[in-house]
């Protein structure tokens, strides 16, 4: 019988880590093929979130049509450089480790709900030497749907065998946050993350601006009662 807390599900890119650095040098590298000038990594961080495809599209259009290309073996190119270079800059946030550590502490169960692929997802994490840190990692291949879909976010909770009204969703992008309202689950946004749009206008249940917070973040949705109807 499962007698935690609650689980808190964690989005990866751009909530847990840092990545932008080695996403946008893999995004360069690949582009430098077709003859598309570098692009910046703040611009990069606002193309982030929906996957290699749509990144590398948005890398294009800025200075041709795809239709011009073969996007699939862009991909394919891709995702070969990046898997060299994923550990090279990407790092936990600020005390993202210590939080969670607390939280595992307290007798709460985590877990990771991320639309990157799993073996590079585990990849990382198995890199970054946190792999104890988590009870189960789901990918955007991991199921035949992924975030927004809210089957993902579902499948993983029911994976650490907890309940979904002891579960809550930190994620930095309108993905994560449309995913936790559509399976009815509370949710935290970070303001640090990569998202396109203001944190406010995603309406999540908080807004956390450092993992110093999560503790306090978690406790408050956890014993949060429900507004009467």
């Amino acid at each position: 019988m499962n007698n935690k807390k609650g689980i808190i599900v964690f989005d990866l890119d751009g909530t847990l880590i840092n990545s932008a650095p080695d996403l946008c040098h893999a995004l360069n590298k690949t582009l430098e093929v077709i003859n598309i000038p570098n692009i910046s990594i703040d611009e990069v961080m606002g193309f982030l979130g929906d996957g290699a495809l749509e990144l590398i599209k948005k890398g294009i259009l800025r200075y041709d049509s795809i239709d011009n290309y073969n996007i699939d073996d862009l991909r394919k190119y891709f995702l070969k450089i990046y898997d060299k270079c994923l550990l090279d800059k990407t790092k936990f946030y600020t005390d993202a480790v210590k939080s969670i550590k607390k939280l595992r502490n307290n007798n709460f169960s985590t877990a990771i709900c991320t639309n990157k692929p799993i073996h590079l997802a585990e990849k990382i994490i198995n890199g970054l030497d946190a792999s104890n840190l988590f009870d189960v990692i789901t990918g955007g291949d991991s199921y035949n749907y992924k975030k927004p879909d809210p089957r993902h976010l579902i499948k993983t909770i029911e994976r650490t065998g907890n309940k979904l009204n002891k579960a809550i969703m930190v994620g930095d992008s309108l993905n994560d946050i449309e995913c936790a309202k559509k399976a009815n689950i509370k949710s935290i946004v970070v303001n640090f993350g990569y998202s396109k749009i203001s944190v406010e206008k995603l309406n999540a249940d908080l807004i956390m601006k450092n993992y110093s917070d999560l503790e306090n973040h978690v406790n408050y949705l956890i014993n949060k009662k429900p507004k009467a109807n």
